[in-house]
């Protein structure tokens, strides 16, 4: 009995391992908003609700401290990867709209966010709040619970091996999200730049208007309308990256493939 205690005991700190480093690297869930008291509960929780999956044999139970440790910090890298591919694809709205920022001129207006941890433009924060807002009304934080578990059938606890594989799946993926963001903001800055071009001939015809006022003005107006129309687009788009179909499932799972 008391072995059978110790064994479940060891079970749910390894799963803690894991879990913690999901949490902490996913933005829904590391935010600083939330309260450090949830956080861990929410670690605690999900780490009784797992442990069963997790499959720890009594060798383990025989572990020096040393190997212990070394056990705990495999288990906490192979969380932090699942949550920065999930970083990574909240990241693709925060960067879309940080390109957007610049041409319509709202690239000065900063503003504090706790959950990026510095600065951020107007429009890069309102596509990431919308695209977590979107991301939860499709249950996706359903669907990363759900994939959480499945990792331990990926990568079972200490089978975590780090090779080249790993880094090209990584930096991928990464090259990936930021072309989908550039892919985002392509008609915005497109459409910033015919106004520039239609601002400087009407410049060159009428020397007399102040096209610097005037730009402001038109581009604000026409980024906005931009993005306005682009919305049933952009709803789509996270549709489909946070779906259980969807790329960043595709992108998890391939990852943690090659971590074995």
């Amino acid at each position: 009995m008391y072995e059978q205690l110790v064994q479940v005991g060891a079970s749910i700190l390894i799963t803690m391992a894991r879990v913690g480093g999901v949490i902490a690297a996913t933005p829904l869930f590391s935010s600083p908003n939330l309260p450090g008291v949830f956080k861990i509960g929410l670690i605690l929780g999900l780490s009784f609700l797992l442990y069963p999956l997790v499959g720890v044999s009594s060798s383990v139970l025989s572990l020096s401290l040393l190997s212990l440790a070394g056990l705990l910090f495999k288990e906490v890298i192979a969380g932090l990867f699942f949550g920065a591919i999930t970083f990574m694809f909240f990241s693709i709205f925060q960067t879309a709209g940080q390109l957007i920022d610049v041409p319509m001129g709202f690239g000065v207006v900063n503003f504090l966010d706790p959950n990026m941890g510095g600065q951020v433009p107007l429009m890069g924060r309102f596509h990431f709040t919308l695209t977590v807002l979107t991301f939860l009304t499709l249950n996706g934080h359903h669907l990363i619970i759900k994939a959480l578990a499945e990792t331990y059938k990926l990568v079972p606890v200490g089978e975590l091996v780090l090779n080249p594989y790993s880094v090209e799946h990584f930096v991928y993926w990464l090259s990936q999200t930021f072309y989908i963001s550039v892919q985002l903001a392509m008609p915005v800055i497109a459409a910033m730049l015919l106004v520039d071009v239609s601002l400087g001939l009407l410049n060159r015809a009428v020397p007399q208007i102040n096209v610097f006022i005037i730009g402001f003005s038109v581009k604000i107006a026409l980024g906005m309308a931009l993005v306005a129309l682009g919305l049933p687009f952009y709803l789509e788009l996270v549709n489909r990256l946070f779906t259980a179909n969807g790329k960043l499932m595709e992108a998890i799972f391939g990852l943690l493939k090659t971590l074995r």
